[in-house]
């Protein structure tokens, strides 16, 4: 057997174009932040390739894209996110920081949406959630003892990126990976991935993220609630979804005991009470509830196209250098890109990226395991981005837009179908 799925992954070496298998190496590596420059370099390889394949076909094929209205929408708010520096103070300065995280965007978003095929796009996110998988298990074994990486210990065993980011990957893998598992024909492939869903689940909770913690409950409960619609209040769905969430959740508590977490929890009620009942503001839980009051002022002040890229970060350390009760290190970022969209792009910038979103979603709903796939990166990444920042950390944001594409082409390619169908 194990002969045979070689000589079958070798075929498919040796059949399948050069140019996707570099994009399956792109969108496997694309979690594994190395070295400084290496998705930047990866990307101007591939662009390069593409270019080489294509030749003056790209930008014919890239005007593919007008015909696909969720990515259209996507494209329209990365546009607008580059008008938005007109009104800050120093347009250099606003410019700058757009392009440091949304300079590669538009390189490799054609890239993708033209050169894969639907089959080629599901293999590519499978290929991207298996590496989640994998950096779970990195993670364990750093917990575990058998690998050292520098500042990264069994008690915070993030591996060689920020626990902000890598528990990201292991939220998204152990739900996305279920999804696989759930879809799955092949029962290897099957307990494959659910053996990668569960690994993930354990990493989660043996690092330190309480956002991505209490992300992943919620993101559960609300992914259960779509799915059971319909039927959530017949007595036996509702029993068996409050038995499922409370295995869930004694499960998540034990794990975060025996890893010696669960101290952390307890801290925060205290830090909530004296930011919410005594106005006053220290630990990480205060400083959040401070930035929500702060970010919501800056809203009211510039509702609709916000007040600017950089702008609302310099307006935000102002308040928080002129507020006697603020007790925390002073903070650039909102610690929630909710609030860093909306004050930086004002409703109009946060809509257009909701709205690509929610019609991308839309627009799966008819394909069952990839409409699910699509709630179990974007659900967390809502719940998420309510306490941290998600489109502003390297590499989740070129992970969720790559996602995004890959989404595209399968909505893309559906639409076609059934057009021929319909013409025959």
């Amino acid at each position: 057997m194990i002969k045979i799925r070689k000589k079958k992954l070798i075929n498919i070496i040796k059949t399948e174009n050069k140019l996707i298998l570099f994009i399956y190496l792109y969108m496997f590596i694309m979690p594994w932040n190395f070295v400084n420059g290496q998705f930047g370099t990866l990307t101007m390889l591939l662009f390069i390739a593409w270019i080489i394949v294509y030749k003056r076909r790209t930008f014919e094929l890239s005007l593919k894209i007008l015909k696909c209205i969720p990515l259209v929408l996507l494209c329209i708010y990365i546009i607008y996110t580059y008008i938005t520096p007109f009104w800050s103070d120093s347009f250099i300065d606003g410019f700058k920081y757009i392009n440091q995280y949304h300079k590669y965007y538009f390189l490799f978003i054609p890239i993708l949406f033209t050169s894969l095929n639907m089959n080629q796009a599901k293999n590519s996110l499978k290929i991207l959630v298996i590496s989640f998988g994998l950096y779970s298990i990195f993670s364990l074994f750093i917990y575990a003892g058998l690998f050292t990486v520098e500042d990264s210990t069994s008690l915070n065993p993030k591996g060689i990126m920020g626990y902000s980011v890598t528990t990201q990957f292991m939220l998204i893998g152990s739900i996305a990976c279920f999804v696989f598992a759930k879809f799955s024909d092949n029962n290897k492939l099957r307990i494959f991935f659910y053996s990668l869903s569960l690994l993930s689940f354990v990493a989660l909770f043996i690092n330190n993220s309480r956002t991505s913690q209490i992300a992943f409950l919620l993101s559960i409960i609300t992914i259960l609630l779509i799915h059971y619609k319909k039927t959530i209040f017949k007595p036996k769905v509702f029993i068996s979804m409050g038995l499922f969430l409370i295995i869930l959740s004694t499960l998540s508590l034990t794990l975060l005991d025996s890893a010696g977490k669960l101290d952390r929890y307890k801290k925060a009620i205290p830090l909530a009470k004296q930011a919410l009942f005594e106005d006053y503001y220290t630990g990480s839980i205060g400083a959040r509830i401070f930035f929500n009051k702060t970010g919501i002022e800056i809203i009211s002040n510039n509702p609709i196209f916000g007040m600017g890229p950089l702008d609302n970060w310099i307006e935000h350390k102002k308040i928080q250098r002129n507020s006697p009760n603020f007790k925390h290190h002073y903070v650039p970022s909102f610690h929630s890109q909710h609030l860093d969209i909306l004050t930086a792009f004002g409703l109009v910038g946060y809509l257009l990226l909701v709205a690509s979103i929610v019609y991308l979603i839309y627009k799966l709903r008819e394909n069952k395991e990839y409409f699910y796939i699509a709630l179990s990166f974007y659900i967390p990444i809502f719940y998420i981005s309510l306490a941290n920042a998600t489109f502003y950390k390297k590499p989740i944001n070129y992970i969720l837009i790559s996602v995004f594409v890959l989404l595209s082409v399968i909505v893309y390619k559906k639409i076609r179908e059934k057009s021929l169908d319909t013409t025959k």
